[in-house]
């Protein structure tokens, strides 16, 4: 070696000719004195610390290539070295492997419960049996609790949810079919698929009813062909009702021309939907100029063009005969046709009878309300229908309500200003016991209180409850329709009352009433509700609408249809994400024709099935 030959500096033992910085010797000795053991024993436990992102103890993931096993018995030793303070993995096996960590956790804390209770000085014998007794009790104070599915399980295992959804579906309308009256088409449906398909070659319909003429009309409009001509085929000169689905086709001269045709020969009921600008002042005016008019029922919804004045003008003109009047979505309608129905129904007018008034999404004033209900003439009403009317409030309907002696049926839906009072007013009013239909939704100002004092008994001063057979208490506050409220309902519903005015429960007897028709979607009630419809109303419910109820289970829908019978055709689930293939496909009727609304999914370029 030259002196010029630079020198060498030994690696503490270390034979070689490596030029290192002493910054990298250094660290890599670190690393080999920390990681000898593993490297030289890589079967044997690691003895420093784990990684800072995982815990040793529940993670799947092994440094060491012998794997699983001998991680599970280095994970103590690990964690106890630690203090124990590690952070959880997120991995898919690890997530498993704490499932199992927390399960066997459990598993053992039961097991030195059972331990200690059995070393206890208190510990008897006895106590499992009473244990075994308490159950059976809540067992029978529930009975749905026992209810169980028995889904049929036709699809492969390659099946996917679209699938055995669209199956079910399939299933379920061969039931309703089936239950119609067979899979083939009726006589009836097969002739008006036939003439509405060539329905642009008829020129009169002749003799034929108003359920025919309606049925002929609602298929034109599906099909997109109710335009002038079919409306003139329609409304041909001699029929008693013209009732047409949808005027948007309609001109109001064709309009006028009929009606001053149809009127003097005897047209008894005009019912338009979605009129629009076919029925304006120029119609409103040939009804009035007609001789002879013997119209009992006018139904105009979505009419924008007529006028307050013209209104006014249709009533003056037909109070004589006229018993039903239904407006619906008219804007331009305010005081003038309130006061023209309370001058002329009432009795010193000697008008007619109203017997139905149903006025629906109008923008009445409660001035305009008022002078509705300011003289008799609501005497005789036996429906009320008030629904999302702006100036509704307490005060109106106690003011309209003290005018009617007999009504069968009240809709307040949708009106916010509503409240207990109302609730108040209504059985006041129902000395008469004539009560049947109770319509409360989208109600939010009514509390449970409210309720459960209307359907509760033995109020001094207060009327027996309504004995409905359709209530509506959809769309109320999350808390107001419970348990409590819907048994009292319920129980309201099955009353029968003697003829001298004592009133006899016969709850568990009377097989003729009941309620026919619920609705108490987007409220709180749970099971139990359930089990209150199946003893209650198992002979008289048809339909039920328990969408958006998230305390609804399988056990307790499944638990009524098994109890109701076969009038009970049809049931509304939507948003309701708890309810499994358990019911939707282990329920007693499938394949019976009973029909579940709200299980399906949209399907690509069609509207949703229902």
């Amino acid at each position: 070696m030259s002196d010029n030959d630079p020198e060498i500096a030994p690696d503490d033992g270390v034979a070689g000719n490596r030029n290192l910085p002493d910054s990298l010797r250094r660290r890599n000795r670190a690393v080999a004195e920390r990681e000898a053991s593993r490297l030289a024993r890589p079967e044997g436990p690691r003895k420093s610390s784990t990684l800072g992102h995982a815990s040793r103890s529940k993670s799947a993931v092994s440094s060491t290539p012998f794997g699983f096993g001998l991680l599970q018995k280095s994970a103590k030793t690990s964690d106890e070295g630690e203090g124990g303070v590690t952070e959880d993995w997120c991995g898919p096996f690890s997530v498993a492997r704490q499932m199992i960590a927390a399960r066997e956790d459990a598993r053992a804390k039961r097991e030195a419960e059972q331990k200690e209770r059995e070393e206890s000085a208190d510990y008897h014998p006895l106590d499992e049996i009473i244990e075994e007794v308490e159950i059976a009790k809540k067992r029978k104070e529930n009975p749905s609790i026992q209810w169980q599915g028995n889904p049929v399980n036709e699809h492969n295992g390659r099946s996917n949810y679209y699938v055995i959804r669209k199956r079910r579906y399939a299933q379920q309308q061969r039931g309703v079919s089936a239950s119609a009256g067979g899979k083939i088409p009726s006589l009836f449906h097969l002739c008006i698929d036939l003439l509405v398909e060539y329905f642009d070659d008829v020129e009169a319909l002749g003799d034929v009813g108003v359920d025919i003429r309606r049925a002929i009309c609602e298929s034109l409009v599906a099909k997109g062909k109710m335009n002038g001509a079919a409306f003139e085929a329609i409304a041909e000169t001699g029929i008693e009702a013209l009732e047409l689905v949808d005027c948007a086709e309609v001109t109001q001269d064709q309009l006028s021309r009929s009606l001053a045709a149809l009127i003097p020969a005897g047209l008894r009921a005009l019912i338009l939907n979605h009129a629009g600008r076919c029925f304006g002042p120029k119609a409103v005016q040939a009804i009035v100029s007609c001789p002879g008019k013997s119209l009992f029922a006018i139904s105009i919804g979505g009419a924008y063009l007529m006028k307050d004045s013209d209104a006014a003008a249709l009533i003056e003109a037909t109070s004589g005969t006229l018993s039903s009047v239904s407006f619906k979505a008219c804007p331009l309608i305010g005081l003038s046709f309130c006061n023209s129905i309370a001058d002329y129904f009432g009795t010193c007018s000697g008008g007619g009878s109203l017997l139905e008034l149903s006025l629906e999404e109008m923008p009445l004033s409660k001035e305009s309300l008022l002078a509705l209900g300011s003289s008799d003439a609501l005497r005789n009403l036996k429906s009320l229908c008030l629904k999302q009317v702006e100036g509704v409030d307490d005060d109106v309907v106690t003011f309209m309500l003290c005018q009617i002696t007999s009504l069968e049926s009240i809709d307040l839906s949708n009106n916010i200003s509503v409240t207990d009072t109302s609730l108040s007013v209504i059985r006041k009013n129902n000395e008469s016991d004539s009560l049947r239909a109770l319509q409360l939704s989208g109600i939010r100002n009514i509390t449970a209180a409210g309720l459960e004092a209307f359907f509760m008994h033995d109020i001094p001063g207060l009327p027996n409850p309504p004995m409905l057979r359709k209530l509506d208490l959809s769309a109320c506050d999350e808390d107001v329709v419970n348990d409590a409220v819907l048994e009292l309902a319920l129980k309201a519903s099955l009353s029968k009352h003697a003829s001298n005015g004592t009133k006899a429960h016969a709850y568990a007897h009377v097989q003729t009433t009941g309620l026919v028709h619920l609705n108490i979607s987007g409220s709180c009630i749970t099971d139990k509700s359930m089990e209150n419809l199946a003893a209650h109303c198992s002979s008289s419910l048809t339909e039920l609408d328990v969408s958006f109820c998230p305390k609804v289970s399988d056990k307790g829908l499944g638990y009524l249809v098994s109890k109701a019978e076969h009038q009970f055709n049809k049931i509304h689930v939507w948003g309701n994400a708890q309810i499994t293939d358990e019911f939707l496909d282990g329920h007693s009727r499938v394949g019976e024709g009973f029909e579940i609304i709200g299980a399906w999914m949209k399907q690509s370029g069609k509207r949703s099935l229902r």
